[in-house]
């Protein structure tokens, strides 16, 4: 899963785009080492279930940032989906 951000916390988030994953687009967050129950779609920015929830400050920032690079995103999605190279956005 390559790292599409690392934003926040010198790294105690970062966001990921699994390549040939599942409809809808959505990005993982990675935080405190887990990164398999936070996930948020971009469109939508609505948190998947099942999932934990993010302390609010940090699911606010994520949320945000999303939606600053939401077309970066989607183009980022396209591009792991089709097995081509992922870029660091924002």
């Amino acid at each position: 899963m390559p790292p599409v951000s690392h934003p926040f916390k010198r790294g105690a988030l970062v966001i990921l785009l699994n390549y040939a994953d599942h409809a809808p687009p959505h990005l993982h967050v990675k935080y405190q080492g887990d990164v398999r129950n936070y996930r948020i779609e971009i469109k939508s920015r609505m948190w998947m279930q099942p999932g934990r929830e993010l302390p609010k400050p940090l699911a606010k920032l994520v949320e945000i940032w999303i939606e600053a690079h939401e077309a970066e995103l989607l183009e980022q999605w396209q591009n792991a989906s089709n097995n081509q190279p992922v870029a660091i956005t924002g």
